[in-house]
């Protein structure tokens, strides 16, 4: 009997935190017809943040997702040449022009730091939460970080802990 209570209060302790990750979203974020001068000055500073980094997330998500899973499958040195002859802009910066998520993501890819197999899973991730866009929403609602995005679980609960992994995207990309 033990168990079964320890199970419940698991899921329970589990379904509480994503449900409070949602309902603080939706509590927080300023209604639909508000406009900046409706809304706190802390409130517009955390939005404009929470904006500036989904937009940058989405931006270096967008780029893996471009490249064809062919590639991918190929190896590391197919995927060094398809950036080379897609993004060599890609190429020519070094670490020190990284400034932020989508220059990490984009430094890694152009450098092979980050092996082609798992380019490729970040991309099913990615697929698999419905793309690019609700990827960036569901860590948009969890305000980037790792706590919350680990309480979504699932396919964002492993993308999260796929791009963490990697510690210039965890530095660049999640707070």
């Amino acid at each position: 009997m033990t168990s079964f209570t320890n199970k419940n209060s698991i899921k329970l302790s589990i379904t509480l935190a994503v449900a409070a990750g949602m309902c603080a979203t939706v509590l927080t974020a300023p209604p639909a017809h508000a406009t900046e001068q409706d809304m706190p000055l802390g409130s517009i500073a955390t939005t404009r943040s929470l904006d500036h980094q989904a937009a940058d997330l989405q931006r270096g998500l967008t780029l893996i997702e471009q490249i064809p899973d062919s590639i991918l499958t190929a190896g590391d040195a197919a995927t060094h040449e398809w950036l080379r002859e897609n993004h060599p802009e890609l190429l020519t910066g070094s670490r020190a022009d990284v400034l932020g998520c989508a220059g990490a993501i984009a430094w890694l890819i152009a450098s092979t730091a980050i092996p082609a197999a798992k380019i490729l899973k970040i991309k099913r991730l990615i697929n698999s939460l419905g793309g690019v866009s609700k990827a960036v929403q569901l860590f948009w609602g969890a305000t980037f970080k790792w706590e919350k995005i680990q309480a979504l679980g699932g396919a964002a609960a492993a993308l999260g802990a796929e791009l963490l992994g990697i510690s210039a995207v965890q530095q660049k990309c999640f707070s």
